[in-house]
């Protein structure tokens, strides 16, 4: 039996692969559920968590077609890094606005 340190950065393309899909459908249900609590309350925050779930799914989904998803991307990092900092900046904008 070879030792799992010794297999390498890629052991099982597969289940990378299946668990990406995972996250990215993960995230999109979690898009869902935002929106539909945005359609009842019209809060914008549930629009800004909305969008970054759907960014994430996307991102995910994007990381799964590369060639060695568990090698990181700067194209990847800066899109999650933008999706972050969008739901800092809406958590921000909802809290000074109520002064």
């Amino acid at each position: 039996m070879i030792p799992v340190n010794q297999l390498g950065p890629i052991a099982h393309p597969t289940l990378d692969t299946f668990l990406l899909g995972f996250v990215c459908a993960s995230s999109l249900v979690a898009a869902i559920f935002f929106l539909r609590f945005w359609r009842a309350t019209r809060d914008r925050l549930f629009v800004a968590f909305t969008v970054f779930f759907a960014i994430e799914g996307a991102n995910e989904a994007y990381t799964s077609t590369l060639r060695h998803p568990n090698v990181g991307s700067l194209a990847v990092t800066l899109i999650r890094l933008l999706a972050v900092i969008g739901i800092l900046v809406a958590i921000l904008w909802k809290n000074l606005a109520k002064e």
